[in-house]
C-alpha cells in the first residue's frame, strides 16, 4: 500500500465495516512506521480495490484486516488477495497464521475454510459495534499449504462503483 491509496482504502474500509479502523492506523500502516505491520493491496486499472493487512512477529502472523470494494466481491479478488498475502508471508518465513471472523459472516469463513484455515476457538460478544460473537481461525502449518492463483481473471469492478477518488484524506 502507497500513501497515495489511502482515501480509495478507507472508503473500501468504510464501506465495508460497521465499526470501521481510524484512519491513523491506516497512515501509520502506509509510512511503514512499524516493522511488523504490513498492507497489501489489489488492484484493478490502477486503483485499490482490496487490501489485507497483518501483523508478523518472527514465524507467527496476526491478519487484522481484509476488506474487497463492494463492487468487486464475488469476483474473486479476495481470495487472490488471501493466496498472494500467505505466499508472501509464507516467502518471509511465516508458519503460523490466525484472524478473528464473525461468526456471521459465511462469505470470509467459506474462503478461509478454502485455505486450510480452522476454528481454533471462540470469543463470545468480541466486537465492540455490536457485540457479535467471533472465531478464531487459525493455519497452523503455512509450509504444508499448497496454493495456484488464476492471474487471468477478469474484474469488473465498475458496476455502482461508489469508491472515491480523491487527492484528499476523508475526514
Amino acid at each position: 500500500m502507497q500513501q497515495n491509496d489511502l482515501p480509495t482504502v478507507l472508503e473500501i474500509e468504510r464501506q465495508s465495516f460497521a465499526f470501521p479502523w481510524p484512519e491513523i492506523a491506516f497512515k501509520q500502516g502506509a509510512n511503514r512506521t512499524n516493522p511488523h505491520c504490513h498492507f497489501l493491496v489489489a488492484r484493478a486499472n490502477g486503483a485499490p480495490i482490496a487490501f489485507i493487512n497483518f501483523l508478523m512477529v518472527e514465524d507467527y502472523v496476526h491478519i487484522t484486516n481484509f476488506a474487497v470494494a463492494p463492487t468487486c466481491r464475488r469476483q474473486n479478488v479476495g481470495k487472490y488477495l488471501l493466496a498472494r498475502s500467505l505466499e508472501h508471508i509464507r516467502e518471509k518465513g511465516g508458519r503460523t497464521v490466525f484472524l478473528e471472523v464473525r461468526t456471521s459472516n459465511l462469505p470470509a469463513l467459506n474462503l478461509y475454510r478454502q485455505f486450510g484455515f480452522e476454528i481454533a476457538d471462540f470469543r463470545r460478544k468480541y466486537y465492540p459495534d455490536d457485540g457479535e460473537d467471533a472465531y478464531i481461525l487459525s493455519l497452523p502449518n503455512l509450509s504444508e499449504i499448497h496454493f495456484e492463483i488464476d492471474q487471468e481473471s477478469k474484474i469488473d469492478c465498475s458496476s455502482g462503483s461508489n469508491l472515491r477518488e480523491t487527492e484528499e484524506s476523508p475526514k
